[in-house]
């Protein structure tokens, strides 16, 4: 397995982020979170330890917390395009992380990403309303 070289850089700030959703850089955005995951168990015979660790499939998820305008300009597309609502709408997701000192720009993109349900709440004082996108993805590519 090679090494990775690990040094000393600048961490990635909030400001050094873009977000782009079907192609738009996204303005009304609070957060974002992704991961990916491998189905992973270990292999038992002889003996009571493990003689491999067997993989299986790769699933994508994670959310996207935006603003209400966001949400309602996602809707909005989504009956231009013939959907009832954001649910019925399939995009990639582009965040790139820019250069910044010794640190490379670095892009994930998320292919393939349908939002699984959204959620409308709002409390008494509130100055704007966030709504998270729990979000499922086809596949996470890093450059």
């Amino acid at each position: 397995m090679p090494t990775i070289p690990f040094f000393d850089s600048k961490d990635c700030e909030w400001a050094d982020m873009t977000v782009m959703i079907a192609g738009a850089t996204i303005t009304k955005i609070r957060g974002v979170k992704y991961k990916a995951h491998k189905d992973k168990q270990l292999l038992h015979a002889a003996g009571d330890e493990p003689i491999s660790i067997q993989a299986g499939n790769r699933t994508y998820e994670g959310q996207i917390k935006v603003l209400k305008g966001a949400l309602d300009d996602m809707n909005r597309a989504a009956i231009a395009a013939g959907g009832d609502d954001v649910l019925d709408l399939q995009f990639d997701v582009v965040v790139t992380y820019k250069a910044k000192g010794t640190r490379a720009l670095q892009t994930d993109t998320l292919i393939g990403v349908e939002i699984k349900e959204f959620e409308k709440g709002w409390e008494q004082g509130a100055k704007s309303m966030d709504v998270t996108l729990p979000i499922v993805f086809m596949k996470l590519i890093t450059e």
